[in-house]
C-alpha cells in the first residue's frame, strides 16, 4: 500500500496534467468538537468526580433564638473513570513515488492529509454512534418520529413543537435549556421548506433560511448542520456513500467552558493531541507517516442509571 495505491504508473506519473487543478474529496462539517469539547488530561487513564444534585433539594432553614441550625447532609460525590485509547494510522511513502511523481502531487503532504482525515472521520463516527443511540438516553429524553409526525410530512408534522418538547425535557432534568442543536444536512434541507418555519421567517429581515436564523427562531445558541460523508460499501465493492449523521437530531446543553459542578452533555478526555510522526524503513525504501491521538468520549451529565439527561434525541426526524 502506497499513497496513491497505483495499479500502474499512470496513477503517479502523468505525461500531461493540468497542474493548476487538483480535485480532492475532503470531509467537512464534523461536529464532534461541538458536542464533546476537549478536556486535556495528563494521564492516559484516571478518575473524575461526578457530583450529585443535592443543591436542588430545599431544607428547613428556620432557626429559633438560641437553637442550633439544622445540619444538612453533604453533597454526594462519586467517581467515574476514563481511558484515553490511542487511535493511529500509518502509510508508507516510497522512494519510487517521490522519484516519479509529477506536480501538483506531493506524496508526503498527501499521505499526511490522508491518515489525518481518516483519524478525524473515525472520531466523528464514534461520536455519531454515541450521540444517536437511544439506549444512551433516559427514557424521557428520546423520541422516534414516524409517518405523519416526521417533518417531511409538511401537512401534519410539528417540528417546532417537537423541538420545544425536547428543550423542556432537558430543562426539567438539569434546569438549563439545551443550547446546541445538531440538525443533519438531510433534515435541514427538509426544514428549509417546512411551512411552519416559512411562516415564522417571512417577515424577518433575514428571510433566507439558515442555521443562524433557525437558532434565533428556536432559542439555541448554535445550530450545527453536519454534512459529513462516509463510505458504506465493503472493501473491493463498488463505492457507495452516505451521510454519517443520517436523519437523527440531537439537542444538548454544552457549557461555554468545562468546569466543576456544571452539567455538560459530554467531554472528550484528550491525553495526546493529534500528531504526525515519520520514520525511515530502509529495507522498504520508504518513509512511514503516522497520525495518532488518544482520547475517550464520555457522556457526563447522567442519571443514576448512567443515562444521558443533558441531551434530547429525535430519531428519524424525516422520512
Amino acid at each position: 500500500m502506497v499513497v496513491y495505491n497505483p495499479t500502474g504508473s499512470g496513477n503517479v506519473h502523468v505525461d500531461q496534467v493540468l497542474t493548476q487543478i487538483s480535485i480532492g474529496y475532503t470531509n467537512n462539517g464534523a461536529v464532534g468538537d461541538v458536542l464533546f469539547p476537549s478536556v486535556k488530561v495528563n494521564k492516559q487513564s484516571d478518575k473524575y468526580y461526578v457530583f450529585g444534585r443535592e443543591n436542588w433539594f430545599p431544607e428547613d432553614d428556620l432557626r429559633a433564638p438560641g437553637s442550633i441550625a439544622n445540619e444538612i447532609i453533604g453533597m454526594q460525590v462519586s467517581l467515574d473513570t476514563y481511558y484515553a485509547q490511542e487511535h493511529a494510522l500509518q502509510i508508507p511513502v516510497t522512494d519510487e513515488e517521490r522519484s516519479n511523481v509529477d506536480s501538483p502531487l506531493a506524496p508526503d503532504r498527501d499521505a499526511t492529509e490522508l491518515v489525518t482525515d481518516k483519524i478525524i472521520l473515525g472520531r466523528e463516527r464514534a461520536i455519531q454512534v454515541l450521540a444517536t443511540t437511544a439506549a444512551n438516553y433516559a427514557a424521557a429524553n428520546t423520541t422516534t418520529l414516524a409517518g405523519g409526525t416526521q417533518w417531511s410530512a409538511y401537512a401534519t408534522s410539528d417540528p417546532i413543537g417537537v423541538l420545544r418538547t425536547g428543550k423542556a425535557v432537558v430543562h426539567s432534568q438539569i434546569f438549563r435549556e439545551p443550547n446546541v442543536a445538531v440538525i443533519p444536512y438531510q433534515v435541514m434541507t427538509v426544514l428549509e421548506d417546512h411551512p411552519d418555519f416559512l411562516e415564522r421567517i417571512k417577515y424577518s429581515e433575514r428571510a433566507i433560511f439558515s442555521p443562524d436564523l433557525l437558532a434565533s427562531v428556536l432559542g439555541f445558541d448554535r445550530v450545527v448542520v453536519p454534512g459529513v460523508g462516509i463510505g458504506t460499501s465493503n472493501p473491493g465493492a463498488t463505492p457507495t456513500f452516505g451521510y454519517l449523521w443520517g436523519k437523527d437530531v440531537v439537542l444538548a446543553y454544552v457549557p461555554p467552558r468545562p468546569g466543576l459542578k456544571i452539567p455538560a452533555y459530554g467531554y472528550e478526555f484528550t491525553w495526546q493531541n493529534r500528531g504526525i510522526d515519520r520514520w525511515r524503513e530502509e529495507p522498504r525504501k520508504s518513509d512511514l507517516i503516522r497520525c495518532s491521538t488518544s482520547y475517550d468520549l464520555k457522556m457526563t451529565a447522567v442519571d443514576a442509571s448512567n443515562d444521558q439527561i443533558a441531551g434530547y434525541l429525535i430519531k428519524a426526524a424525516v422520512a
